[in-house]
């Protein structure tokens, strides 16, 4: 998707510690999850794949 990037979009990254997601998804340490920087929630597993999802869908609204 082409769109304009802004500082604090979220974006996936590899998980540093074990935790669980905001929907209450476990992960381990290097899985693949999606993170919002300005809230700090992180989501893994499907969980992730939505949250992508929409933020794709939602930022191609924009322009």
């Amino acid at each position: 998707m082409a769109y304009t990037r802004y500082k604090g979009d979220p974006y996936w990254k590899r998980a540093k510690v074990d935790g669980t997601s905001a929907d209450g998804t476990p992960y381990r340490r290097g899985e693949r999850v999606f993170f919002y920087p300005r809230s700090g929630a992180t989501y893994a597993g499907d969980g992730a794949a939505r949250a992508s999802a929409e933020f794709d869908e939602l930022a191609s609204l924009e322009g």
